[in-house]
């Protein structure tokens, strides 16, 4: 996987766990591009553990937290909206959805155990 729109910074703790965040900005014509890249990698490490996202000090391989924030054109305001990953159908449901001429400002942090590292620097271009 060819990451093109997230940009990760990677930090580990003292028990190998490792945390990648990632904040993506894009112009608006690049906000479907970025939505299929934050699906690609989310539906890579459903894949990865069937079991799916979920607290790693509850035996979860990977947990995740994603937060997103619209731009509406000529407005200095933003708006959040809520997005919501369907593991089964491997979809990112966003509410409200970004109009065509929104900006979508998007941070993603991303968290898994060792084998969960090893595998994700093995499959995307990540640190």
């Amino acid at each position: 996987m060819d990451l093109q729109y997230l940009e990760f910074d990677c930090s580990e703790d003292t028990e190998g766990v490792v945390c990648w965040d990632a904040l993506a900005q894009p112009a608006a014509s690049h906000t479907a591009a970025l939505l299929r890249e934050v699906t690609q990698l989310l539906s890579w490490a459903n894949r990865f553990s069937p079991q799916g996202a979920g607290p790693l000090d509850e035996g979860a391989d990977w947990d995740f937290d994603l937060q997103i924030q619209l731009h509406p054109p000529r407005s200095p305001h933003s708006t959040p909206a809520q997005a919501h990953w369907h593991a089964a159908q491997q979809t990112l449901d966003i509410h409200p959805a970004p109009g065509p001429g929104d900006r979508v400002e998007l941070s993603l942090s991303l968290s898994g155990t060792p084998a969960f590292a090893q595998a994700l620097r093995e499959h995307a271009n990540v640190p």
